[in-house]
């Protein structure tokens, strides 16, 4: 177990920031310590998930080291390698040995469902950051989310690529023992056909497979005009790669974080995803004088930037539960934050507001954005 205590010297008291327009404040510290249990793939192929996110969330805590009672907060981390055996494992630890009050999970649907299945038995809230299965707050009152579902992604995906893109034809390819590539081909092929698109083939990713030059010059036969990739980051780039060996340019739509985890496991492939498209929570940030350009100086000060939108997850992630904290009489009461957390109204996040349902359920807009030079250039946000 890897403890961070967030009790840092008193310099970095004019620095807090709160809101969209937050002041400069000073806080006096209480000499008291909330725990807050972290899980997240800190090592293994998934590791750009916990390690990136926990950057924003060691950004936040830089920036804004105590509650407005002046109490700080220790992150107690575990590393569960995005593996839902072992999200189970750290969830029961932090809860019986380490006795924290809220829980923030970095990693993604699979453990996110794994997690789902016994947080009520423990009635400790439970902030999922980045998985974007449907069913990870539903059947508990324990577990919300802060990224959009499956289901808005891939309806919006649907909806742009037939309205704005005025596709007709395209192919779909899928992992289909994964629980997230799995619901969001499956909305997205959805909607795709509600609006009179066609689904000329579907395309499963397994272990067998290894020939997608084959897979996609069969594809260009068809007279496909859009590849949709809601698959592994390595999948993306093996298929990019088959792509520019045939000549074949298509549209290309990919899904939520995958060019963050090429940017971390493939560097030298990332140019291969110039041009396609993409949808996440977060676009390049801006504004001259803002919050948002503060927290990115702040960030770019103390970590090497990637690209990646993990930090900006884990900030919002961690300002977010800082709030809803600030909401409570003892901000260490699990049951409150609960509370609190189903009650969030317009909290104002870096590019949006962000408001929780007594579901679990988060509302705010995703933003589809085109990859350029290998980042996110803006196209269009969706309410």
């Amino acid at each position: 177990m890897k403890k961070i205590n967030s009790l840092l010297p008193l310099i970095l008291l004019v620095i807090l920031l709160f809101g969209c327009d937050r002041k400069e404040q000073s806080v006096i510290p209480s000499g008291k310590t909330i725990k807050i249990g972290v899980i997240g793939p800190m090592s293994g192929p998934e590791k750009a998930l916990g390690m990136d996110s926990m950057e924003g969330m060691q950004t936040a805590l830089l920036m804004q080291p105590y509650l407005h009672n002046g109490d700080a907060l220790e992150l107690v981390i575990e590393d569960d390698k995005n593996e839902p055996v072992r999200s189970v494992k750290a969830f029961r630890k932090l809860v019986t040995e380490d006795k924290v009050s809220a829980i923030i999970l970095l990693s993604a649907s699979a453990s996110a469902l794994a997690v789902n299945s016994i947080a009520d038995n423990y009635h400790i809230p439970v902030l999922v950051v980045l998985a974007t299965h449907p069913e990870i707050s539903t059947d508990t009152q324990f577990v919300s989310q802060l990224c959009f579902d499956n289901i808005f992604q891939g309806k919006v995906a649907a909806l742009f690529v037939r309205d704005e893109l005025l596709i007709e034809r395209a192919a779909v390819f899928i992992n289909p023992d994964s629980s997230h590539s799995s619901s969001l081909a499956d909305e997205f092929m959805r909607e795709f056909r509600s609006i009179e698109g066609q689904i000329v083939d579907v395309i499963p990713i397994t272990e067998h497979t290894v020939d997608f030059e084959e897979s996609v010059s069969l594809l260009r036969n068809q007279d496909i005009q859009l590849l949709y990739l809601p698959v592994t980051a390595g999948d993306v780039v093996n298929i990019s790669r088959a792509l520019e060996k045939i000549g074949w340019k298509p549209k290309v739509m990919i899904s939520d974080g995958l060019l963050a985890n090429v940017l971390d496991r493939y560097p030298e492939s990332v140019h291969l995803l110039n041009g396609f498209f993409t949808i996440e929570l977060y676009s390049k940030m801006d504004g001259k004088g803002s919050y948002v350009e503060k927290v990115v100086k702040f960030f770019r000060s103390h970590y090497k930037t990637r690209g990646s939108i993990y930090p900006a997850a884990g900030f919002e992630g961690t300002t977010l539960l800082m709030d809803v904290m600030n909401r409570c009489n003892n901000p260490a009461e699990n049951d409150c934050i609960n509370t609190q957390l189903h009650n969030t109204k317009n909290f104002e996040g870096l590019m949006s507001k962000i408001s929780i349902q007594a579901n679990g359920k988060v509302q705010r807009p995703l933003i589809v954005n085109c990859i350029s030079e290998n980042r996110l250039k803006l196209v269009v946000k969706v309410y």
